[in-house]
């Protein structure tokens, strides 16, 4: 990892942001976003996520095994077909890639929360 100045504050850091910074860039960040339950990511996702990161324990777009996080190509996700393995800047360059729209749910039929499918943008098959 590379230690460079904090983009806030200008301590050395490891990486973009020290410690104490990225810890309240994330409280903003929640508190916008509000809770990952209230975005639909209940403990079924949870667990969804959780057995894809144990069964391909590196990213799909760089091969890294830092930082996993299970991205979702079809919302709402209920299998592992639905889900792709990457580590988080490669999920956030994916959502930045999406745009706006997908990064915020739809209210479906049945008032649950659901993202349209994203499987065409990344030029996979989501199922």
């Amino acid at each position: 990892m590379t230690w460079m100045p904090c983009l806030d504050c200008g301590e050395v850091a490891p990486g973009t942001r020290c410690d104490h910074c990225r810890a309240e860039r994330e409280a903003r960040t929640s508190e916008r976003r509000g809770s990952a339950t209230s975005r639909g990511y209940d403990s079924r996702w949870q667990r969804l996520s959780a057995r894809a990161r144990r069964l391909q324990p590196f990213c799909t777009d760089c091969s890294t095994t830092d930082d996993l996080t299970a991205d979702h190509l079809v919302w709402p996700a209920r299998t592992l077909a639905d889900v792709d393995v990457v580590c988080r800047p490669c999920n956030s360059r994916r959502g930045a890639t999406r745009g706006e729209k997908a990064s915020r749910h739809a209210e479906g039929p049945s008032g649950e929360a659901k993202f349209p499918s994203h499987s065409s943008s990344l030029g996979g098959d989501a199922a």
